[in-house]
């Protein structure tokens, strides 16, 4: 089955780049306006708001190209402006360059350079003619001339976040999502669409992964849940429409870690957890299978992982692992250890 398409209403490939990271563990098939058969004509951004342009533009480009469709509306708001250039800020010059150099000449010769860059998102499904609406803020202050590096779009050469000490072009695109305006909305329609068109009770399978007797750990990024960013768990994901559990424990630990490995066993009992959150829950199943290497290099995905490590099985509880996973390690450590033994793993 194929998966489920969806537009993000934009032409410029930084900004299709950086959202497409953002989403790149759904399972949805994501496209550009560049992508589609047939150019469609850019609509006249009528709105007075960033939500009403952001909607008009949703709308606009759903229906014509019947997709569900992702868009956006951004401003830089500069205190010392009163909140100039807002809703115009992607037209108040021909080029990047030129919008640049407008703010800064602008602010030449005052000491007051706090701003704020905000984005709200619409996520329009032209088949039920829903709308959903998210909105991401970022503080931060505009530096007093552009910085060098080629990373980044827009404004961002010059928007300083005092988070990170660094301007948006200075950042990776893991680092921009985590505390910009476009990754604080996307985070609210990331779940959004995992309620909505993903399945509300997920399987998945994870690589026990085992080398010289010793168990790999991956340290989790995902900034924008506090109970899970920084916690150790075991590499895993999803089971997606067309894959069994076993090709998704190979695929999930060769993305995530870069090493292909190999099924020994499946490991006795599932773990159920549930996930709540303020407009919906979902139950996830987890099934450990332990595993050990036949291939790869270790090369972690920037995406989802922070850091990993190898522990003795019996260290487990010296890391703070995401809730209930202890729990589900002290049950299945036994079988562990007589599996690598046996195995000689």
């Amino acid at each position: 089955m194929k998966k489920q398409k969806i537009l993000i209403a934009t032409t410029n490939q930084g900004k299709f780049k950086e959202i497409k990271n953002f989403f790149g563990d759904l399972p949805f098939d994501f496209l550009s306006l560049s992508d589609l058969p047939k150019k469609i004509k850019e609509p006249y951004e009528s709105g007075d708001t960033l939500e009403a342009n952001a909607i008009l533009k949703a709308n606009y480009y759903g229906e014509r190209s019947g997709l569900i469709t992702l868009s956006e509306d951004s401003g830089l708001f500069v205190k010392a402006l009163k909140n100039y250039p807002g809703i115009y800020s992607g037209r108040i010059g021909k080029t990047e360059q030129e919008r640049r150099n407008k703010i800064l000449h602008l602010l030449s010769n005052k000491k007051e350079r706090r701003a704020i860059f905000a984005t709200v998102n619409a996520l329009y499904n032209p088949n039920n003619k829903d709308f959903y609406v998210a909105l991401g803020q970022c503080n931060g202050r505009i530096t007093l001339k552009e910085t060098n590096e080629k990373n980044g779009f827009g404004y961002d050469p010059i928007f300083y976040v005092n988070e990170l000490k660094k301007t948006f072009s200075q950042m990776t695109v893991e680092e921009k999502n985590s505390c910009s305006h476009r990754g604080k909305s996307l985070n609210k329609i990331k779940y959004y669409l995992q309620n909505q068109f993903s399945a509300k009770h997920i399987v998945v399978p994870f690589g026990v992964v085992i080398k010289n007797g010793k168990m790999l750990i991956t340290q989790r990024n995902d900034p924008h849940r506090a109970e899970a960013h920084k916690k150790w768990e075991m590499p895993g994901g999803g089971v997606e429409i067309g894959d069994s559990i076993e090709s998704t424990v190979l695929k999930e630990v060769e993305e995530e870690t870069g090493l292909k490995v190999k099924i020994i066993r499946q490991l006795q009992g599932i773990k159920v957890k549930e996930h709540k959150f303020p407009n919906f829950s979902y139950q996830v199943y987890l099934i450990p299978f332990v595993c050990k290497i036949v291939g790869g290099k270790e090369n972690f995905s920037n995406n989802e992982v922070l850091a990993g490590k190898w522990i003795d099985p019996d260290d487990y509880k010296k890391y703070e692992f995401l809730a209930g996973d202890r729990e589900m390690q002290r049950k299945f450590l036994p079988e562990l250890k007589q599996i690598i033994n046996d195995y000689n793993l």
